[in-house]
């Protein structure tokens, strides 16, 4: 009895086992029926790249498109961007040196000055816009109009600014401008130092002076200021010239004279304006010299 419920145990036991076995067999793959669906997947894969490739290709105005809207906004923003950039370096410029544009002084009966630019005028008032706003001034209380030219911060700003230029990544100058720069490095530069003072002589006469020196590096010779006096409204002028006092120097023609200005050097000068010569309400000046130093 024992032995056959042992035997009918390991029968039972066979058959569970025989029947786990066939279903393993047939779950797996033959190598003949594992190479057919390699294929058939790689043939299914291959449907699938050539549907997404057609599917780029049939997308492609439109991507094109999309890109091409993308490099408007980039292009309008960066032109949008350096519209501010500019905008803050005049506004830069002009707190850095206000005589750039406000280059009138404007002398009023009371000892006060005005600095600002000259809008309108007719025979009533005078409209002046300054760095905190625009006055209107009566005519009547002007007793100068004086024009300031800031050469030496002007001459002294264009180099600065090529610096920055340079030190900023931009495009080094053209061959025209190396030579122009370099002919200007070789060339004598005269400007005014600080502002011309007016005073009166004991005589009444009106003494313009001041200072000028040689930026450049070479030495000017004759050098010389000319003063234009507004007589009137009305648009009248005179013109007077001061001989700006230097060095001696002796040319080869032999003749010598003691307005040269060697480079670096400041030399002075003296306008007297004599009393019949008549009131003026404003005057400019423009600084003359010769080369005759290489």
């Amino acid at each position: 009895m024992h032995n056959t419920n042992f035997y009918l145990k390991i029968i039972f036991c066979g058959i569970i086992l025989f029947s786990c076995g066939g279903k393993k067999s047939t779950a797996e793959v033959s190598p003949d029926a594992d190479d057919n669906e390699m294929q058939e997947s790689s043939f299914g894969g291959n449907e699938y790249v050539v549907s997404g490739d057609s599917n780029v290709e049939r997308n492609m105005p439109e991507i094109i498109e999309d890109l091409r809207m993308d490099i408007k906004k980039l292009k309008a923003e960066l032109d949008y961007q350096h519209e501010n950039l500019s905008e803050m370096k005049a506004q830069s410029q002009i707190w850095a040196n206000p005589f750039a544009i406000y280059n009138k002084e404007i002398v009023l009966s009371n000892g006060s000055s005005i600095f600002g630019k000259i809008v309108y005028q007719d025979q009533d008032v005078m409209k002046v816009e300054t760095l905190i706003g625009q006055l209107i001034i009566n005519r009547n209380t002007i007793v100068r109009v004086v024009n300031q030219i800031s050469a030496y911060s002007k001459f002294d700003g264009e180099h600065s600014e090529s610096a920055a230029f340079n030190d900023l990544g931009m495009p080094e100058p053209s061959g025209v401008n190396l030579i122009q720069k370099r002919i200007t490095s070789l060339s004598a530069h005269l400007v005014l130092v600080g502002d011309i003072t007016e005073e009166k002589d004991g005589s009444g006469n009106t003494v313009l002076s001041g200072e000028v020196k040689n930026v450049g590096n070479k030495r000017a010779d004759f050098s010389k200021i000319i003063f234009t006096f507004r007589t009137n409204w009305q648009g009248d002028s005179k013109a007077l010239t001061a001989f700006i006092n230097g060095v001696t120097n002796t040319f080869e023609t032999g003749i010598s004279s003691d307005n040269s200005i060697l480079p670096h050097a400041v030399g002075n000068f003296q306008m007297v304006i004599p009393k019949s010569f008549g009131s003026f309400i404003g005057y400019s000046y423009d600084i003359d010299w010769s080369q005759y130093d290489g």
